[in-house]
């Protein structure tokens, strides 16, 4: 993947483009910790939402053919954010998890992700502008398997992400975000038998890298009931070529049926050449049921 400074702009365009184009239109309200939504300072606002997706196909005698199946998603979402004069904290945990099972197979998981995003926020006199620090893990619940569900691939904490960043941000407005600033990324083997698959040195546990890091987030209402969450995060080790930049862009669209009832497509592109030089994909399209408790 030598073109990631393509995707990367690409990227900002079309942000920018959806940004101007609808500068006229209210926000949506939001729960990314990113946003702020508290009225009153000093006091914490916080939301919690659980949900639980699925498809599922039954076919008899039918003269086309076709395969049983059924997939189910659950997922849990927990923001809290706390704002007191120029300072701000931000808390955002993302949980989900999913198996698939088709007529005469095994269960396989079909989402898998345990997501923690803290950030601390100093703004300055023009608030569009702030100095941030981020400190965000990522790992997953169970265990993974290749194409022939023979061998592991990951399993809880193997891997093991955690990522600290500090640099300067610009939101000019709530759904829009951009910030800039240094990274360290440390990754956690708990089963040192993957060490190598990750990019770690054979038999080992732990790596530490030191790189700069980028990250544009977009979170809006594009059209009656249905919103976009775009997130693209990069990450350039220092000690290697800038083509080799590490991204993660991941796209949601929620179309809100009724106050329970939604539809979810999510799109997402990654590369990390320690693992693949190939492009790694995800596209899950999905309906289900969605509560808030606060």
């Amino acid at each position: 993947m030598r073109h990631w400074h393509v995707l990367f702009f690409t990227g900002l365009l079309i942000l920018a483009g959806w940004h101007s184009s609808m500068a006229q239109k209210l926000p949506m309200p939001t729960d990314d910790i990113l946003v702020s939504t508290a009225e009153d300072e000093g006091t914490w606002d916080m939301t919690f939402r659980a949900g639980l997706n699925g498809s599922q196909a039954y076919y008899r005698a039918w003269a086309q053919g076709g395969v049983n199946r059924i997939a189910v998603v659950g997922n849990t979402v927990l923001t809290a954010l706390y704002i007191e004069g120029a300072y701000q904290y931000g808390l955002r945990v993302d949980m989900r998890y999913g198996q698939t099972r088709q007529q005469g197979g095994d269960f396989r998981k079909s989402q898998d992700v345990i997501r923690l995003r803290n950030q601390f926020r100093r703004r300055f006199p023009d608030e569009r502008f702030s100095l941030t620090a981020n400190i965000n893990f990522e790992t997953q619940f169970d265990k993974g398997y290749d194409s022939s569900f023979e061998n592991v691939q990951s399993r809880f904490m193997a891997p093991g992400t955690l990522t600290e960043t500090v640099g300067l941000s610009y939101d000019p407005d709530s759904y829009l975000d951009l910030t800039v600033g240094m990274s360290l990324r440390q990754t956690f083997m708990r089963d040192t038998s993957l060490s190598e698959r990750y990019g770690l040195d054979e038999g080992s546990w732990f790596r530490n890298e030191a790189g700069f890091t980028v990250i544009v987030r977009y979170d809006r209402e594009i059209w009656e009931n249905v919103t976009y969450s775009g997130y693209l995060e990069t990450f350039s080790n220092l000690q290697k070529s800038l083509l080799n930049t590490d991204f993660v862009f991941t796209n949601e669209f929620e179309g809100r049926i009724n106050n329970y009832l939604t539809t979810n497509f999510e799109f997402s592109l990654q590369y990390n050449d320690d693992i693949t030089k190939e492009l790694q994909i995800k596209q899950i399209l999905s309906v289900g049921l969605n509560f808030t408790f606060m």
